[in-house]
């Protein structure tokens, strides 16, 4: 495999791809501004002369230079060919996604992918081999601010050397910090590091307004810092994933929307799911935030999709995670369905769709699978679908009927799928909102399924005590306030299949689960100080459980 940059191309082009039947990693620059340094290429994987479609950049420092592109600009002016390694010059790069390591195994297996990694100076695998000249870089505020910026290059600079040699990598714990409402540092340590317990989630609970939404704000703001330095200020390291999905479907959230108006090249890095949505644009002053309630159906239409080219994408890659089986192993045990759909319009149907199309009740349904990218590009498929009407669930070819809580957790399900990657983070705010507690199980269950093949992690601000129940006690973290002042506790005492009363007694205080009944039953015996005509009066309407509370009341109340 060769490793060519082409001189003065435009920063928004993409590098040549046309090099006959030759296997070639393509390289052209770009501007793109990190702090004063300009270490990114544009970058295209050819392999046997057909174009790979995949997105992705690569950055590379040069010692003694703060814009890479003009530096290899100049030394093609003076005789070089392009051809990679550079000549007489230290250099260091990562790319911008740990898939770059899986595309290349994939293709041309791990010991030459081996040769390029070395040729690239790739940091990750020098991280390994520190007696390399070109190591000492990695010191280099350069490689601090622009290298390391964006989550993805973080997370291949990480693990990347660990898929070379055939090793998982894994989410590790982190300790989070944060400002309380009155100005007092508080941590927040996050465990997902078990060989025996499911640590896959991390649970935040505790009374509204006392700061649990505030650090899940904390997080997404410390983990899209630019460097390991800036990054200290919010975690004792900076975490190791590769994507944050963010869910709150809760009218009164404040979160961030997009990556848009950041100074961040991979906006992709950070999704956010919600009823809210920007309209207008900056520039002409029409910019402002909208509350649309079909978003969720609209998004789990777009990230069905998302998901099946996705996996059509990298098909190549024979461990990756296909992310319609994924739906389909959380989602058919729990509602026996036989297949997902998008209604199509009927005007809008191809020939190449034909047999793929079921009619219902007079309306068009596209069955999806895997084979629909092969017969539709993506774009002409979002133009057909009506997003709007969300994903359905076919069986014996009608449309199961679901609740509007279950529609949610189905949605949130695909839509998290849709984003997901290997070693992502999954925050998410009060899915309780909309969700009975039978299905607030259901729905955990569902997402521990969905987390696990992606290795991935969830971290869930809520009340739901049935949520804490299903989670060990070291993942619990657990906000009180006493006398205005914050404070964020571990429980006392194993929360995984615990009591649900002994939990909100110790989270919430007896008070608010018992308070209201007790203070009504204690009027009633105050009214009619005689039990026994109290208990006849009441009849039938009361079980022995009450009659003893009853009793025991009146003993209280009359001294005895």
């Amino acid at each position: 495999m060769k490793v060519l940059y082409t001189p003065n191309i435009k920063w928004n082009q993409s590098p040549p791809v046309n090099f006959g039947r030759e296997t070639v990693l393509s390289l052209s620059g770009n501007n793109w501004d990190d702090y004063d340094y300009k270490t990114t290429l544009n970058a295209k994987l050819i392999f046997d002369g057909k174009v790979l479609d995949f997105h992705f950049n690569l950055k590379i420092l040069i010692r003694n230079s703060t814009y890479t592109a003009e530096t290899l600009n100049e030394l093609c002016s003076s005789g070089w060919n392009g051809h990679f390694p550079i000549p007489k010059l230290d250099y260091i790069s990562i790319p911008s996604d740990i898939d770059f390591y899986k595309s290349l195994i994939a293709k041309i297996g791990p010991q030459k992918t081996e040769e390029i990694l070395e040729i690239l100076h790739d940091a990750s695998i020098l991280s390994h081999s520190e007696k390399h000249p070109s190591y000492s870089l990695t010191n280099d505020d350069g490689f601090k601010v622009s290298l390391l910026r964006e989550s993805g290059s973080h997370k291949a600079y990480l693990d990347g050397w660990k898929v070379l040699k055939g090793e998982l990598s894994e989410v590790k714990n982190f300790t989070l910090f944060m400002q309380s409402r009155t100005g007092e540092k508080k941590e927040i340590p996050f465990q997902f590091e078990s060989s025996l317990l499911p640590y896959d989630i991390n649970v935040l609970i505790g009374p509204n307004g006392i700061g649990k939404s505030h650090s899940l704000k904390t997080i997404v703001s410390g983990w899209l810092q630019s460097d390991d330095k800036k990054a200290e200020l919010f975690f004792d390291r900076r975490p190791n994933i590769g994507r944050l999905i963010l869910i709150s479907y809760s009218p009164f959230e404040e979160f961030d929307l997009t990556l848009k108006n950041s100074n961040l090249l991979d906006k992709a890095a950070y999704r956010y799911f919600g009823f809210r949505h920007r309209t207008g644009t900056e520039e002409d002053g029409s910019a402002k935030i909208g509350i649309n309630r079909n978003l969720p159906a609209f998004d789990s239409s777009n990230s069905l999709i998302t998901s099946i080219y996705d996996d059509q994408k990298t098909s190549f890659i024979i461990d990756k995670v296909k992310k319609l089986e994924a739906a389909e192993r959380a989602l058919k045990p729990a509602l026996g369905y036989d297949y997902l759909a998008l209604e199509v319009l009927p005007e809008s149907v191809t020939t190449s769709l034909k047999n793929k199309i079921i009619e219902i009740k007079e309306k068009n349904y596209l069955k999806i699978d895997e084979d629909i990218p092969l017969l539709i590009d993506k774009s002409n498929l979002v133009n057909l679908c009506k997003l709007t009407e969300g994903v359905k669930f076919i069986s014996n070819g009608e449309i199961i009927s679901l609740s509007s809580g279950q529609r949610l957790f189905t949605y949130i399900v695909i839509n998290v799928l849709g984003s997901i990657r290997e070693n992502s983070l999954v925050v998410i705010d009060e899915p309780e909102l909309f969700l009975h507690p039978t299905l607030e199980i259901e729905f955990i269950s569902l997402l521990k399924e969905i987390l696990k093949p992606f290795r991935s992690k969830a971290i869930l601000a809520t009340h739901s005590l049935a949520v804490v129940r299903e989670v060990p006690s070291k993942c619990v973290h657990i906000f009180k306030e006493v006398d205005g002042i914050l404070d964020i506790i571990p429980p006392p005492f194993e929360t995984f299949g615990a009591s649900v009363q002994r939990i909100s007694s110790y989270v919430f205080g007896d008070s608010s689960l018992t308070k209201p009944f007790d203070d009504w039953l204690s009027r009633l015996v105050k009214d009619e100080p005689d039990v026994d005509t109290l208990i006849s009066l009441l009849g039938d309407e009361i079980n022995e459980q009450l009659i003893m509370k009853i009793s025991k009341l009146g003993r209280l109340h009359n001294g005895n």
